[in-house]
């Protein structure tokens, strides 16, 4: 094959053409499958797809119950085996980024306003896996609290 560049004649090998394709095609494939192994896991999800996707991780010992609610909410009424980490603490961000990002994380508050933010938070920090639960305490308490999670 003969191409003219600038005036200028070269000779591609069909070969050559096809090798650099080939290689172009395989740097797209691998940085989108890198791209996606970043991102991961995070969602928010309504109470019924929640618990179900909680229940069966924790009855394979896996998933961390994150409250990101204040100490005083978490006292009136909590999740078995939840963690409290209060969302208005000054060292809340500090404290998510300490946590193992391996882990699979299932998040709630009182409304799901502070967890979806926790939710973004962490998806930025490079955490894996990480589940909202729509509506929070206020619209699932009775899911949450029927938890068999200690």
């Amino acid at each position: 094959m003969i191409s003219y560049i600038y005036g200028m004649k070269y000779k591609i090998d069909k070969f050559t053409a096809n090798q650099v394709i080939l290689v172009f095609i395989l740097i797209l494939i691998f940085s989108s499958s890198a791209l996606y192994a970043e991102v991961g896991v995070l969602d928010t999800l309504r109470a019924d797809d929640f618990f179900s996707l909680l229940e069966e991780n924790l009855s394979e010992g896996n998933g961390i119950i994150l409250d990101v609610r204040t100490p005083g909410e978490y006292e009136a009424g909590n999740a078995p085996g939840s963690v409290n980490i209060d969302f208005y603490d000054s060292d809340f961000r500090n404290t998510i980024d300490a946590l193992d990002n391996n882990e699979i994380y299932f998040l709630y508050c009182q409304s799901g306003n502070r967890s979806g933010k926790t939710l973004r938070m962490m998806k930025n920090l490079g955490f894996i896996e990480v589940h909202d639960l729509s509506g929070g305490w206020s619209k699932n308490a009775a899911g949450l609290l029927a938890l068999d999670n200690e």
